[in-house]
C-alpha cells in the first residue's frame, strides 16, 4: 500500500520546509504521464487508475487501485515497472504484485487516453530516527480534451519504517506552515477537466 500526504503548496513553501528538515534535493524529474481508460469509463468506475509516465528517460507503466484520502492522506494499491509500452507494462505488471486476472483483461480491451499530466518535481529523501519518507513540490499542467489548468503541491510519500511516526510527523508539518489538504489525485483533477 502507498501512503502519502497531498498538500496544494507553492515552491516557497517547499523551499520553507526543505531548509527546515535541513534536506538536500535529488536530481530534478520531469515527468509526462497519460492515464487510459476504455471507452465506457470502466476503469474509472472502479476508481482505478492506469498510467503510462515518462521520468526524464525512464517509462513507467502503473496501476493504481482503492484510492482513499483523508485529511490530505492517501492510501491505495501501487503496482510499478518499467515497460516500453502499454501492453508490456501490462504483462510486466502482476510479477510485481497486480492482479494477474485484471492485467490480462486489459489488455484485450480497446484502452485509449482520458488525460494527462505534465510537471516538474523536485525531490528530497527525508531520514528521521523512526522512519523514512520522499517529500516532492510538483508543479505543472493537468490536461484534458484540449483543456488545460495549472496546479502545484507537495507530496509526502512514505518509504519505511514507522507508519504512525510518520503520519504525526506530516500532520506537524502541515500544521507548522499552514498547509492546505489536496482531497484528489493529480489524475481526479485531470478528469475535472471534462467538456
Amino acid at each position: 500500500m502507498e501512503r502519502e500526504f497531498k498538500w496544494k503548496a507553492t515552491s516557497e513553501d517547499y523551499n520553507k520546509i526543505i531548509k527546515y528538515l535541513n534536506l538536500l534535493e535529488d536530481e530534478a524529474i520531469d515527468m509526462l504521464a497519460s492515464y487510459y481508460d476504455t471507452p465506457g469509463k470502466w476503469l474509472r468506475n472502479r476508481k482505478i487508475a492506469l498510467r503510462i509516465r515518462n521520468e526524464n528517460d525512464v517509462q513507467m507503466c502503473c496501476l493504481k487501485m482503492q484510492d482513499a484520502a483523508h485529511e490530505g492522506l492517501h492510501v491505495h494499491e501501487e503496482f510499478e515497472c518499467c515497460a516500453s509500452s502499454l501492453k508490456d507494462g501490462l504483462s510486466k505488471l502482476p510479477s510485481v504484485g497486480a492482479p494477474s486476472d485484471l492485467c490480462t483483461a486489459l489488455c484485450s480491451e480497446n484502452l485509449v487516453v482520458v488525460c494527462k499530466t505534465q510537471f516538474h518535481r523536485r525531490r528530497a529523501l527525508w531520514h528521521c530516527a523512526t522512519f523514512s519518507a520522499e517529500i516532492v513540490f510538483d508543479e505543472g499542467f493537468l490536461i484534458c480534451q484540449n483543456n488545460e489548468k495549472p496546479f502545484s503541491e507537495i507530496e509526502c510519500e512514505y518509504k519505511s519504517g514507522d507508519e504512525k511516526d510518520f503520519e504525526k510527523e506530516c500532520i506537524l508539518l502541515c500544521e507548522k506552515f499552514s498547509l492546505k489538504s489536496e482531497p484528489n489525485s493529480k489524475f481526479s483533477r485531470a478528469l475535472m477537466l471534462e467538456k
